[in-house]
């Protein structure tokens, strides 16, 4: 985003210049009553459909070396078009397309291509550096992009290379979501592994949630497995989260009618 000046208007909008005296247009939908001649807009500039630029009033979901992660909302031969928030799709190249589907979310690297054009790259794991093994840095915003056989390949502060292994992931997560994690070990190569913040109000209101009918068929003695595929978070936590729902007087205990204990909405 930058500010440009309004050097002249004409039927179809505004036009813009730089301290180089470069013109840009801005359309007649982003002119408002404040855009008067030599006042100053902030705007981005990107390259339309047809490669002219054109500036909008429009915050993009993200900037040049930004990674994001952003919906599929078309998918082509030879890749998909991302929603970046503003007028023109963003072009991500796939040599396999067909594994994707519209309305999936993906993890880019938001860069330029030959032609100076906005364009979305996959291959984020050249992208991302190494943490220093010495760093102090301990708590960290995660972004999963990749699903593997021992758990999630991740963004660490939009910066560094992780890993979440299965052990570790004590709730549902998805590539695309924004996390609060930890560092817990920062290997020799300076890769990342990875842990997450435990969060017992989320974990509460994902019980709350599911016991809006009423009563929630599980209890202490209920399997990892079943508490996960039904509230994907771990047994501790639903062990935790329950007991302090017990203590505020929002649910409790009882025995359904083959005497089995349920948690029941009070």
């Amino acid at each position: 985003m930058q500010y440009l000046k309004v050097a002249r208007f004409s039927k179809f909008g505004a036009y813009l210049i730089d301290e180089m005296k470069n013109e840009v247009l801005l359309p007649n939908r982003y002119i408002t009553d404040e855009v008067i001649i030599n006042s100053l807009v902030w705007v981005f500039v990107y390259s339309d459909s047809e490669d002219r630029l054109v500036a909008i009033t429009t915050m993009p979901k993200g900037f040049v070396g930004d990674i994001l992660s952003l919906e599929i909302i078309d998918i082509v031969e030879n890749g998909a078009y991302l929603d970046l928030g503003i007028p023109k799709d963003l072009f991500m190249p796939s040599k396999n397309p067909s594994h994707l589907k519209i309305g999936q979310k993906v993890v880019i690297k938001l860069t330029l291509d030959k032609q100076n054009r906005l364009i979305a790259r996959q291959n984020l794991a050249s992208y991302l550096e190494k943490l220093n093994i010495h760093s102090k840095i301990k708590n960290v915003d995660i972004l999963p992009f990749l699903k593997t056989d021992i758990g999630f390949n991740c963004v660490v502060n939009n910066k560094y290379f992780g890993v979440i292994h299965n052990n570790d992931i004590n709730t549902k997560i998805n590539i695309g979501d924004n996390i609060k994690g930890i560092i817990k070990k920062i290997r020799q190569d300076g890769k990342v592994d990875l842990g997450l913040v435990s969060n017992i109000n989320l974990t509460k209101n994902i019980i709350l949630d599911k016991l809006c009918s009423g009563v929630l068929k599980l209890n202490f003695d209920s399997s990892s497995k079943e508490i996960f595929e039904y509230l994907g978070i771990s047994k501790k936590l639903f062990k935790s989260a329950s007991n302090s729902l017990i203590k505020e007087n929002k649910v409790k205990f009882i025995k359904d009618s083959n005497g089995k204990l349920v948690l029941h909405k009070i």
